[in-house]
C-alpha cells in the first residue's frame, strides 16, 4: 500500500509531469481544498508577505540603536566647531574638516600614548592568556585537595569588584619586596600589571579561568593517555597537546583581555601617576585641550564646543580595537561558540 504522507508530493510530481504548470497546480489543490484549509493557506500567505517586513523594521531599528553611538561620534569628530551652534546641521557636518583630530592627536599625544598601550595591553594580555590555561587546566584534569575552596576563590574573583582589593594591591607594590631585608617601590611601573597577569590574578582574570576549565573539561580524555603512553608528563602534555586543540578559547579569552585592558581606568589610575594610556588620556582630555590648544587650564570652553575634541578622542580611542575586531570578528565569534560560553 502506497504511504499516505507521500500522496500530495506524488500528486504534485504527477501534475507537472502531465506539462500542468505550477500555477495552474496550486489553483487546482485550492479549488479541491476545505474552507478550513483556504483559509489556512490564505493567512499563511499573508504572513509570508507582511513577516519580512516586520522582520526588517526590526533588524534596522535594533541596528540604528547600537551604531547610533558611532554614527553621531564620526560625524561629530570631522565636523568643524561652528556647525555644533548651526541648528540645521544633524548628522552631515557643512563643514568637512581634519584640525579636530589634529588637535585631539596632539592634545592626547596619541601615537607615544598608542605605544604604551600596545605594551601594556598586549604584554599583559598574552601572560594572562597562558597563566588562566595553565590554571584552568589544573582545575578541569586534577583532583588534589583543596580543589573545590580555590575554585570558589576563582568564583569570587568574578564575583567581587576589583575597587575591594586595590588598597592592599597598592601598598603591596608601594613597598614590594621582603619584609626587614628590601623594600622596592613598583607603583608606576610596568610590573604593577604585569605581575597579576603572570601569577592569573589581572583584570577579569577568575572569568578566563572559569572559561579554560569550562573548555579543558569538555576535550577527551584520550589525547592526554596517548601523550602520557609517549612519554610526556603533564607539563609538556598541556603546551604540546592540550593548548594546540584549544585554539579557539584562547583566542576567544586573548581578544577579551585586550578589551579590558584597553578600556581599564580603574586600574590604571591607580598604580600610574606618569605612564600615558588611551583610557587616562581619554579621561583627561578636557585638561589636556586647555593645556595644549589654550595654553591656560583655567579657560571656560563652551560644552557645545568640547563635544567635538571628546567625540574625536572616543573615535580615536576604540579605532585600534574596532580594527582588530573587523579582521578577527570570524574567529572570535567561532572562539565564542566553541569555548563553553554560549549554551
Amino acid at each position: 500500500m502506497a504511504d499516505v504522507t507521500n500522496a500530495p508530493k506524488i500528486k504534485k510530481a504527477d501534475e507537472i509531469g502531465n506539462g500542468i504548470s505550477n500555477r495552474e497546480a496550486k489553483r487546482r489543490r485550492r479549488v479541491s481544498a476545505s474552507a478550513e484549509d483556504r483559509r489556512y493557506l490564505r493567512r499563511k500567505a499573508l504572513a509570508d508577505k507582511v513577516w519580512p517586513f516586520f522582520r526588517a523594521v526590526i533588524l534596522i531599528g535594533l541596528g540604528f540603536v547600537i551604531m547610533y553611538p558611532l554614527i553621531y561620534m564620526i560625524s561629530c569628530a570631522f565636523r568643524d566647531r561652528a556647525d555644533m551652534s548651526d541648528p540645521t546641521v544633524m548628522w552631515i557636518p557643512r563643514h568637512y574638516t581634519l584640525k579636530v583630530i589634529a588637535e585631539t592627536i596632539d592634545a592626547m599625544d596619541y601615537w607615544k600614548t598608542l605605544g604604551n598601550t600596545l605594551l601594556l595591553n598586549i604584554g599583559c594580555s598574552l601572560v594572562q592568556v597562558f597563566s588562566c590555561a595553565i590554571t584552568g587546566y589544573g582545575f578541569a584534569r586534577f583532583k588534589f585537595k583543596g580543589s573545590k575552596l580555590l575554585f570558589g576563590v576563582v568564583i569570587m574573583m568574578i564575583l567581587v569588584p576589583p575597587q575591594v582589593i586595590s588598597l592592599p594591591l597598592y601598598t603591596q607594590f608601594r613597598y614590594f619586596g621582603i619584609k626587614g631585608l628590601f623594600s622596592i617601590n613598583l607603583i608606576d611601573s610596568g610590573l604593577t600589571m604585569y605581575l597579576p597577569a603572570l601569577t592569573a590574578n589581572g583584570i577579569r582574570a577568575g572569568l578566563m579561568i572559569y572559561i579554560f576549565r569550562q573548555f579543558f573539561k569538555g576535550m577527551p580524555r584520550e589525547l592526554e593517555d596517548a601523550a602520557y603512553i609517549d612519554g610526556c608528563g603533564p607539563f609538556r602534555t598541556f603546551v604540546w597537546v592540550m593548548l594546540p586543540n584549544a585554539s579557539a578559547a584562547l583566542l576567544t579569552v586573548f581578544l577579551f583581555s585586550v578589551v579590558w585592558y584597553w578600556n581599564d581606568y580603574y586600574v590604571s589610575s591607580t598604580f600610574f601617576t606618569d605612564t600615558k594610556t588611551i583610557a587616562l588620556m581619554l579621561t583627561n582630555l578636557d585638561n589636556e585641550l586647555k593645556m595644549n590648544l589654550f595654553d591656560d587650564p583655567t579657560v571656560q570652553i563652551s560644552p557645545r564646543d568640547q563635544i567635538v575634541w571628546k567625540e574625536a578622542g572616543c573615535l580615536l580611542s576604540i579605532a585600534p580595537v574596532l580594527i582588530m575586531y573587523v579582521f578577527l570578528q570570524k574567529h572570535f565569534t567561532e572562539g565564542i561558540e566553541r569555548s563553553g560560553i554560549v549554551g
